[in-house]
């Protein structure tokens, strides 16, 4: 809560002298100092340009349509109102002197109408999917903000669908192909600094199933995700260029709906073209000026996040690349009819979050007393990379604990290096938790935790792991199972919440080295 109240306020403070009307003159001053503006001489009539703009028909998405069409684009302006849109189209038409203004009619938060809307737009330009049509710039805008949660006919909460995951992501990936084949193309994603107030969560929370709905934070969670989108499609697809942007505090529609009387906040506000422009330049600038991922605010890359001291960037806004995979994951699998998947992978996230549990089975610690050899491993930074690992137990009865002989090698025929532990059973009579000490010169009290997740019956295999899952020993008896029978014991780590493309097989030479002495047994 504490580093939630210190970015909001943060962004707020940053936002009144970045994101109002004073902050976008500031700007203008600056760059009309710098030379001639591009935007006024930009001509897009002699390339033939394709731009699709969403939410096209008021407010920022209109200005930056009417600024496409003022340059000479063919411009398709996605609408969800058929007769709000024709009447915005009319209007760039007067204004702009260019008839080639298209309507495209869609509710962008649902996913057959995003499907149906790109299909009608490849139809138009006579393409295919061995054959996409040409199209320059896609400028994603369209989006909502309601202040209670709100599902659409698709059972998709409203927000993330038509920011997030219909809106900017499935629309993107269709329009994928026609980008890459368009040389210099674009994917301008109208983001918000309303993204500076928390990282990505989970999923369940993103989409509104777990957690007390809060439509500011259903917003926030859907801009940062747009511009995580960006960053990872951007690294992807280097032949496009993939940007976020902030328009600033703008007076829209949009936020009249959204903030009612509290919008004098963000006084003073920046009118619809103000808000736009920095968009518009993002739209017809020199490819190679753009910078692939960045977060823009009149035309100039920003940070993506305030949360630190002093306005810093800090950590508490900040996504692991883990945690954006997950989220990469789940937009596809929503967005291609794959729930029950993202379902299932949503269950072991939330499984892989609770701490491991040992197992409930009591181990007989004179049957599991013995050799065993390390098949598979998430292991230590002292036995990374090892082969010829094996772990010797002797139960000391007398002081009730178990004093362990790691030995490894980390070269074929090399020196056999040599760890001493001991292990206090913490939880008898089960015999399952364990405090394990390790000695470095002396015993060390460290009392790591040690973890026998499962032992087979005959004491033949068994798996330890530690709460947090940082380590994971798979081991049997023998140096190799019958067919079939560790790929087994490695399933049973993937459902206890492993990440098994961190889970490496140890090698075993046929002449096993012999363990040194123990001299503390």
């Amino acid at each position: 809560m504490w580093s939630q109240f210190v970015s909001t306020t943060q962004f707020y403070l940053y936002g009144r002298r970045h994101c109002t009307r004073t902050g976008y003159l500031r700007a203008r001053a600056a760059l009309l100092k710098a030379g001639p503006d591009p935007l006024e001489s930009a001509d897009l009539r002699c390339d033939e340009s394709v731009c699709m703009v969403t939410g096209a028909n008021s407010g920022v998405g209109m200005e930056v349509a009417q600024f496409l069409a003022t340059k000479g684009s063919t411009v398709y302006m996605v609408c969800r109102s058929a007769k709000r849109a024709e009447e915005a189209r009319r209007a760039i038409i007067a204004k702009s002197g260019n008839d080639k203004i298209h309507l495209l009619i869609g509710d962008l938060s649902l996913e057959a109408d995003v499907r149906r809307v790109w299909d009608e737009f490849v139809a138009s330009r006579g393409g295919s999917a061995s054959a996409p049509p040409r199209l320059d710039v896609l400028v994603c805008n369209a989006g909502v903000l309601l202040n209670e949660k709100t599902l659409t006919s698709e059972n998709v909460e409203t927000t993330l669908a038509c920011h997030l995951l219909f809106g900017t992501y499935l629309l993107g990936s269709l329009a994928m192909p026609a980008l890459e084949a368009t040389k210099g193309s674009r994917l301008v994603c109208v983001s918000s600094g309303g993204m500076y107030n928390a990282k990505f969560p989970a999923w369940e929370v993103a989409m509104a199933e777990r957690g007390t709905y809060n439509g500011n934070m259903a917003y926030c969670y859907a801009k940062r995700g747009q511009v995580l989108l960006m960053e990872r499609w951007g690294e992807a697809h280097p032949s496009v260029k993939f940007v976020s942007c902030h328009p600033g505090w703008a007076q829209t529609p949009a936020v009249d709906a959204a903030y009612g009387d509290a919008k004098k906040y963000l006084e003073p506000m920046r009118s619809p073209w103000e808000g736009a422009e920095g968009i518009a330049w993002l739209c017809v600038a020199e490819a190679e000026l753009l910078e692939s991922g960045a977060f823009y605010l009149d035309r100039k890359a920003e940070v993506k996040h305030l949360a630190g001291p002093f306005f810093t960037e800090g950590s508490a806004t900040k996504n692991t690349r883990a945690e954006v995979d997950a989220m990469m994951f789940n937009l596809d699998a929503w967005s291609n009819g794959r729930r029950e998947e993202a379902a299932q992978a949503a269950a072991e996230a939330a499984a892989r979050a609770q701490p491991l549990k040992p197992s409930e089975t009591p181990v007989d610690m004179n049957k599991f007393a013995g050799r065993w050899y390390v098949l598979a491993q998430l292991p230590t930074p002292l036995d990374k990379g090892a082969r010829n690992s094996v772990e010797e137990y002797v139960w000391n009865e007398a002081k009730q604990r178990m004093e362990v002989n790691f030995t490894m090698q980390f070269d074929r025929g090399g020196k056999v290096t040599e760890i001493l532990q001991r292990a206090k059973v913490v939880n008898p009579p089960t015999n399952t938790r364990w405090s394990l000490s390790p000695k470095l010169g002396v015993f060390l009290p460290l009392g790591i935790s040690y973890l026998v997740l499962d032992c087979a019956e005959d004491y033949s295999t068994t798996i330890i792991g530690v709460p947090n899952r940082s380590y994971l020993y798979v081991m049997a008896r023998s140096t190799s199972l019958p067919e079939g029978e560790l790929d087994g014991l490695l399933d049973k780590c993937k459902r206890l919440g492993y990440d098994m493309n961190k889970v490496d097989t140890v090698e075993h030479d046929e002449v096993k080295p012999t363990p040194p002495t123990n001299e503390a047994l």
